[in-house]
């Protein structure tokens, strides 16, 4: 079972336990850069919230799950104090907050509570901002043309004024690329002649060859080189010199793919003091990452691997600047180390910022990467491939639980009660997901957990079963559909893509499910995460309008239950958030148009993501506006 960790097109697309801020954790988060990186007085900020009466248009608060209409919402020191007809809640407010300023939504305009993001990568994304963006993303879309001479283009108009620097670049993603030959055939013809983009030293050379180039996968698991960057970290590291001898060796091993920390620490190494630089600024970055988030009408972020470091960056960033998005994650566990250091877990009963929720392990791989962890190999180069287990154990085949996983699982939920997120992307790997949790459970003697599988991108309908018995929910990557459907169609997977993210049947099956984005594997957006899962049409096939299984549809009802009820009760947020019931923070968002209204494909296809977000509101604080706030009319 265990294997070499090489592979063709590398580790991409599974931002989890993501190396470079792990390799470079001393001098980012030291305590010099964490003071520089602080701003404001270093006083905590703090907003007066408004009293409103909110009626008109449509209001959804999702009370239970339902996504039933009232005509008004109260709201007084930044929580919900009533809903219902207007009568009902203006006579409450005149009562009990005659100071309330009335707000009436005008024609279309809709009232949701806010929308929550339960699986991203905080810190690691605002901290990569400089880096220049090689992602093929524009906006919420795929870019019409993301090919390598547009890539080459992008850094070659974007290369470094300083002399001592390199050119850093994330995001970079061959999945997205246009399939090329396979084994050399002369052209694409038919299924079986294509292949994904591989990126080497040589195709980065076709660039350039002057500036050392150095790549970010999006998932930040691989480092692309072209030759100038390998003689440039060759010359510069004693360690690969010991190891390679000679830069012509440690060009030939490589080929300009380093994968995992193994391989991207030496290089990183010699860039760390670039990185830093770069990454000063994180408040204004953490900024501009929740001011996106709030454009899109987010309100909530649960960040998928937590460490102390990234708890750290969080609530000093938070001591200086005004809260504009709720934050909560997992704390990530990388091995039995980890899992044995755990407290007792208390479940959180009140919000506070950057809270833990859950434990994460991440148990293999991603499957546009080709490290998800399969049953059976990968239809691409190379040759056998089934991807990488995080887990392994020499001398077992490869479909038998490793004992220390087994372990680990059972340590975090049976030893130590805690709640467990395990990222699970390729087929075997989400079977040995299901072992470990019934292993685990069955000496399990607490409260009831809200375990989840993270993706879990590869089901059948006896999983789907088991999990429900068992109470372990899935989030779906589901631009794993939208964005990636068609590769994994066309040459990744062929039949098996029927597989994936089965958010139907799991519905049906009576289990509660999510909707994420990895940000920033995928972009920021859960209009557009439940237009994807309602529409499941294959966006990266631009000749025709393709579903991907039409029976695992969600309705546009089901898909706003997923990012906001749902989505809190995940998270462990489902007493202040996800609703807009009596008592809960009065988090929400005001849009041009209600999702729901949406009702054939015509109408939601590329455009449910761009419904616009009018308003932002955290807490009885506008954090966001598309057009200057208007005065408001006195109750």
């Amino acid at each position: 079972m265990e294997k070499q960790h090489t592979h063709t097109h590398g580790c991409t697309h599974c931002a989890c336990n993501n190396p470079v801020l792990g390799i470079l954790k001393e001098e980012l988060f030291s305590p010099e850069n964490l003071g520089k990186t602080k701003s404001g007085n270093g006083q905590p900020v703090s907003q007066q919230s408004e009293t409103l009466l909110i009626s008109g248009g449509t209001i959804r608060p999702m009370i239970g799950g339902s996504t039933d209409t009232v005509e008004a919402i109260g709201i007084a020191n930044g929580n919900v104090v009533v809903t219902g007809s207007h009568i009902k809640v203006e006579a409450y407010m005149i009562k009990n907050h005659p100071e309330y300023h009335a707000k009436k939504l005008s024609g279309k305009q809709t009232l949701l509570p806010g929308l929550i993001e339960p699986h991203v990568h905080i810190v690691p994304t605002a901290m990569m901002t400089e880096w220049i963006d090689l992602s093929p993303f524009e906006g919420q879309d795929l870019k019409q043309e993301y090919n390598l001479p547009n890539i080459g283009k992008i850094i070659n108009t974007n290369l470094p004024t300083n002399p001592d620097y390199v050119f850093l670049g994330r995001g970079l993603d061959p999945s997205l690329m246009p399939f090329v030959p396979k084994n050399n055939a002369a052209e694409v013809v038919g299924d079986t002649e294509k292949e994904l983009q591989t990126i080497t030293n040589e195709v980065l050379d076709g660039i350039n060859t002057d500036v050392p180039l150095i790549l970010l996968s999006a998932s930040m698991h691989t480092l692309y080189l072209n030759t100038k960057a390998l003689h440039h970290v060759f010359d510069r590291s004693i360690e690969l010199r010991l190891e390679y001898k000679t830069v012509d060796n440690y060009i030939t091993s490589t080929k300009g793919q380093l994968q995992e920390s193994k391989e991207m620490t030496p290089a990183l190494e010699v860039v760390k003091k670039q990185v830093a630089a770069m990454a000063a600024n994180i408040d204004d970055y953490l900024t501009e990452l929740f001011q996106l988030a709030n454009s899109r009408g987010v309100t909530f972020m649960y960040d998928a691997g937590l460490n102390n470091n990234f708890t750290k960056v969080l609530t000093s960033y938070l001591a200086t600047n005004p809260e504009l998005v709720r934050t909560g994650g997992a704390l990530l566990c990388s091995d039995q180390k980890d899992v044995d250091g755990l407290g007792t877990y208390t479940p959180p009963t009140n919000y506070n910022p950057v809270y833990y929720g859950h434990v994460k392990v991440v148990s293999d791989g991603s499957n546009q990467g080709l490290t998800g962890y399969q049953s059976t190999p990968y239809l691409c180069e190379p040759a056998n491939n089934i991807g990488i287990f995080n887990f392994p154990q020499a001398g077992l085949p490869p479909t038998t639980i490793p004992p220390n996983y087994d372990t680990l699982i059972k340590t975090v939920v049976a030893g130590k009660g805690w709640p467990l997120m395990v990222h699970a992307n390729g087929d075997q790997a989400v079977i040995f997901a299901i072992d470990a949790y019934q292993s685990a459970l069955a000496g399990y003697r607490g409260p009831e957990l809200r375990n989840r599988i993270e993706h879990c991108s590869l089901l059948t309908a006896d999983q789907i079963t088991e999990m429900l018995q068992m109470g372990v929910s899935p989030s779906f990557l589901i631009g794993h559909v939208g964005y990636w459907g068609y590769a994994f169609k066309e040459v990744i997977f062929g039949d098996k893509v029927k597989m994936l993210d089965l958010c139907g049947s799991a519905l049906a099956a009576g289990m509660r499910i999510t909707l994420h984005s990895d940000n920033e594997v995928s972009p920021l957006g859960p209009l557009r995460m439940m237009e994807q899962s309602i529409t499941r049409i294959m966006e990266e096939n631009t000749e025709n309008i393709e579903v991907l299984n039409e029976k695992e549809c969600l309705t546009p009802e089901q898909a706003l239950v997923a990012v906001t009820y749902d989505a809190a009760w995940q998270c462990y947020a489902d007493q202040w958030a996800g609703s807009l019931d009596t008592g809960y923070l009065a988090d929400f968002v005001i849009l041009e148009e209600d999702p729901l209204s949406l009702t054939t494909q015509s109408s939601q296809y590329m455009k449910m993501r761009n419904i616009p977000v009018l308003e932002t509101w955290l807490g009885g604080v506008q954090v966001y506006a598309l057009h200057p706030k208007k005065v408001l009319e006195q109750g």
